[in-house]
């Protein structure tokens, strides 16, 4: 009856080559007589056998490692247990290896393989040392030292012409000589001149092209045409040289000169610029940053609580109660409903509370009945008076508090105009 799978190792005869079930039998074994002529022959020549057993089993490692473990790093114990997987495999207790640890360091000092040691026992990697490997790597050094990168093909070649121009004679190296001054003990004196004197000084003439003889012989238009360019670039050039200062000059004097000029009288609407402050603590505004949060408050409406500076404010959003500070440049004004109450932010009024009465939205205008009894409007050539639409802002009530947008908004659509960029 055939014994099915592996069996224990320990009662595996190698001179036999036989595989025993269990102890009892492979005493058995050992005291048949087939077991005993062939320890006489072991006995007569035990180096032998010895080497031949330990050639076997590292020629069937070793074939192991380059089919199946080649390009890899791999744990020692388990290639050895892929070894002894085949049932008919040299078993490592007839070779001269006590140890699996043995026979590892044996292969890293014939390099066979590159061992290394860890935590978890030993690595190896496969060395290919087949002439043909050796041959291919041969080729690839020699390849590599070919290879000459462009800076080097670069420094050749000029340490070539450097050569031949010193065979040659036509190339002198510079001497160090001492200074000497012609005239005496003279002190020297420089001539810094400022951006001022130089844009006054009178201006070089241009430099004029040189015309060789050959180029005489060329069309007489075309050599008008290149000192015409020549003339052109050189001009150019003093011109970009002294733009800086120029341009440093006129902005001084620009900046001088708004200084000292009044500012024009005009209707209320038209002075306020877009560099005017408007904020003011009470009124509603419409956040406009869209980057800000990923553009969770972008065209949310808050309300300011706090001005600093002028041109900054805290606002109290009114959905999410944050608080949040901003530049006036990134709010809006929110128009309400006729009839709300509104502010003047800019202009004549500023400062001043009503209430809507008129909404323009093709004009963006807007007429406001002020607390005084007094109509701010204004609009120009026609008998109906406006205010810009951007001059005014929503006051909220104190004793009605924040409400959400829904609610104030009561189910009418609130008319909201554009930013105050694209009012013209």
């Amino acid at each position: 009856m055939k014994a099915k799978g592996l069996q224990k190792l320990r009662w595996y005869c190698q001179m036999c080559q036989k595989q025993c079930r269990d102890e009892n039998g492979f005493k058995c074994h050992r005291m048949s007589d087939g077991h005993q002529r062939q320890m006489q022959l072991f006995v007569q020549d035990p180096n032998r056998f010895m080497d031949e057993f330990s050639q076997e089993f590292e020629r069937g490692f070793m074939q192991l490692m380059s089919h199946s473990y080649r390009s890899q790093r791999v744990l020692a114990n388990t290639v050895y247990c892929d070894f002894i997987s085949n049932r008919h495999h040299t078993h490592m207790n007839s070779t001269i290896w006590v140890t699996l640890s043995n026979f590892v360091q044996y292969l890293g000092r014939t390099n066979q393989c590159t061992i290394d040691k860890t935590p978890k026992g030993w690595y190896l990697q496969f060395v290919d040392n087949s002439p043909e490997a050796r041959l291919r790597a041969a080729a690839a050094k020699a390849k590599e030292e070919g290879e000459v990168s462009s800076e080097q093909r670069h420094d050749i070649a000029l340490k070539k012409a450097i050569a031949e121009c010193k065979k040659d004679g036509g190339f002198q190296e510079s001497e160090f000589t001492e200074l000497q001054r012609k005239e005496g003990d003279a002190p020297i004196s420089f001539n810094m001149a400022t951006g001022s004197a130089s844009s006054s000084a009178p201006a070089k003439p241009p430099p004029v092209k040189e015309v060789s003889e050959a180029a005489v012989k060329k069309n007489a238009l075309a050599q008008a045409f290149e000192t015409q360019e020549t003339t052109k670039e050189a001009q150019d050039t003093k011109k970009h040289k002294l733009s800086a200062v120029e341009r440093i000059r006129m902005e001084h004097e620009e900046s001088k000169r708004q200084k000292l000029q009044p500012a024009p009288a005009s209707p209320s609407e038209s002075s306020s610029s877009g560099s005017e402050p408007w904020l003011t603590e009470g009124i509603i505004v419409k956040v406009m940053h869209q980057d800000l949060a990923g553009g969770k408050y972008y065209r949310k409406k808050g309300k300011v609580e706090k001005v600093r500076k002028q041109f900054t404010a805290d606002i109290r959003m009114v959905e999410s109660r944050d608080l949040i500070r901003l530049d006036q440049e990134m709010l809006e004004t929110v128009i309400p409903n006729l009839g709300k109450p509104v502010m003047v932010v800019k202009g004549q009024y500023k400062g001043k509370k009503g209430h809507m009465r008129t909404v323009d939205l093709e004009a963006f205008c807007v007429a406001v009945l002020l607390e005084d009894g007094r109509l701010h409007t204004w609009s120009p050539g026609s008998g109906r008076q406006f205010c810009r639409s951007e001059s005014i802002a929503t006051v909220l009530h104190e004793s009605r508090g924040l409400q959400t947008t829904d609610q104030r908004r009561g189910g009418v659509t609130t008319p909201t105009l554009p930013a105050r960029g694209r009012l013209k």
